[in-house]
This record gives C-alpha cells, sequence and structure tokens, in this order.
C-alpha cells in the first residue's frame, strides 16, 4: 500500500510504503494511482519522480568529480585529462559519436534535451531548460547544469556550498590548457565536456555541439547544435587547438 510522508529531515516527501509495495517502481505507481482515481496522489507522485533520484545523481557526480580532483593532485593535470580521454574515447563517447551522426541537427537537440531533463537542470534541479532556435542552430542552455554548474554554484535544494569551497575543496585547471577551452580555472569535472568536442573533431572533422562554457558560475552555459557544420564559427576550433576546416562556405559571423 502507498504511503506517502513528509519527512523533516530530508525537506520533501518520501514513499514510506508497505514493504511489498517499495520495490514498485515510482512510474508504475502514478498508472496505479490514476487507475484507482487517486489524482492527486499521482500528481505528488509525479513531482516526487525526479527529486527521489536526486540523492544517487548528486552522489555519482560528486563522487566522479573527487576522483578527478585526487587524479590531478597525485599524478597531475594532464593525468587526469589523459584519463578523460582514455574513458570517454572508448565505448562511452564512441558509441554515442556514432549514433547521434547520423541525426538531424534536431534530433541531437531533443536527444540531449532528454538527457539534460534527467540531468537535473534548473534552479529547482527538476530538469528545466531555456531551448533557443535561430537560423544556424539550437541553443539549450542550463541555469545551472545538474552536475558542473551545481558543483560549481552549491546546491540551494540540499543547503551545501560550492565543491569548490569548504570542505570538498575539489580542483579546477591551474592554467589555460587546449582541453580546458583554453581557459584556466575549469572545474575538473567540466572537462569532459571539452574533452567530447576535441574527439567529435578527432574522429569526424567537427563537433556536433559544441559548450558554451561561462566561467561566471552564476551565469548559465549552454550546448550549441549548428544546423550545418559550416556555421560554426572558427573559435571553437581554435580554442581546442584544431584548425577550422575549410567548408563550403565562409565562417559564420
Amino acid at each position: 500500500m502507498l504511503k506517502f510522508e513528509y519527512w523533516d529531515m530530508i525537506r520533501r516527501n518520501i514513499r514510506m510504503d508497505d514493504p511489498a509495495d517499495l520495490g514498485i517502481p515510482t512510474g508504475d505507481m502514478i498508472c496505479r494511482e490514476i487507475d484507482a482515481g487517486h489524482y492527486e496522489t499521482a500528481k505528488e507522485l509525479a513531482q516526487y519522480f525526479v527529486p527521489e533520484s536526486k540523492g544517487l545523481h548528486d552522489l555519482y557526480c560528486d563522487w566522479t568529480y573527487d576522483i578527478f580532483d585526487k587524479v590531478a593532485k597525485k599524478y597531475g593535470e594532464e593525468a587526469m585529462y589523459e584519463l578523460l580521454r582514455e574513458t570517454q574515447g572508448t565505448w562511452m563517447m564512441k558509441r554515442t559519436w556514432k549514433g547521434l551522426s547520423k541525426m538531424t541537427p534536431f534530433q541531437r537537440l531533443a536527444l540531449n534535451a532528454e538527457v539534460f531533463r534527467a540531468h537535473r537542470c534548473g534552479p529547482r534541479q527538476m530538469g528545466e531548460l531555456d531551448i533557443t532556435e535561430d537560423d544556424e542552430k539550437y541553443t539549450l542552455s542550463c541555469d545551472p547544469c545538474g552536475s558542473g554548474g551545481r558543483q560549481r554554484r552549491g546546491d540551494p535544494v540540499d543547503g551545501t556550498p560550492s565543491r569548490l569551497d569548504k570542505p570538498y575543496f575539489f580542483g579546477k585547471t591551474s592554467k589555460a590548457y587546449p582541453w580546458s577551452w583554453s581557459q584556466a580555472g575549469v572545474p575538473y569535472y567540466c572537462i569532459h565536456c571539452a574533452v567530447n568536442e576535441a574527439l567529435m573533431i578527432e574522429w569526424g572533422g567537427w563537433p556536433l555541439w559544441v559548450t558554451e562554457y561561462n566561467p561566471d558560475p552564476n551565469q548559465p552555459c549552454a550546448w550549441k547544435f549548428y544546423k550545418k557544420p559550416e556555421y560554426i564559427p572558427e573559435r571553437y576550433f581554435t580554442r581546442r587547438g584544431f584548425t577550422r576546416p575549410a567548408f563550403d562556405r565562409p565562417e559564420s559571423a
């Protein structure tokens, strides 16, 4: 039997069902409550669907950042970067790139919007995104993203501070590298987005999207999906140490 209760210790509702029901996925429980005509309870469960995964999501993001930090401090920042390249360049990013390269730009946007909604973006950490379009590109903006953005700003939902400050003191690049968008002070966690770009350029000649990393943690970051590779400005290549290919038309302003 469903028992949906508010806990002061976590400042939100939690399922306190009978043991026989605790293993039922929340999505299935929502459907069950709708079938029973319990619409208000179904709404509450729908709002709970994302927060119930917050603890595990944030733990793995912060744990990953801590691993990168410890590798950089023990072996050097270049070793941390090589770790990212070695892991992202095999099954993870290679498989993703092969699939996404067959999609239209809008399909790539839609699939990544799904990923970012699940990534707990936005001030409520419920998956809010700002998506805009112009003649050349789609822009997916996160304010903040649910990992690096939350880690840089701190977590207002949990009431915890920036992961760059006490008690975490997780690291950031000590100088500008091609693999940190030619910027110093980039949190080690955020470097994986820059590595994604480099791998896509190496494999296909151009990135399927580019990251607009903002050094101000209080400002949003964005992913830009250009509708044609020739629309991608030169700066997105040179900041990573690449030369922009000679596409069919001149660089867009």
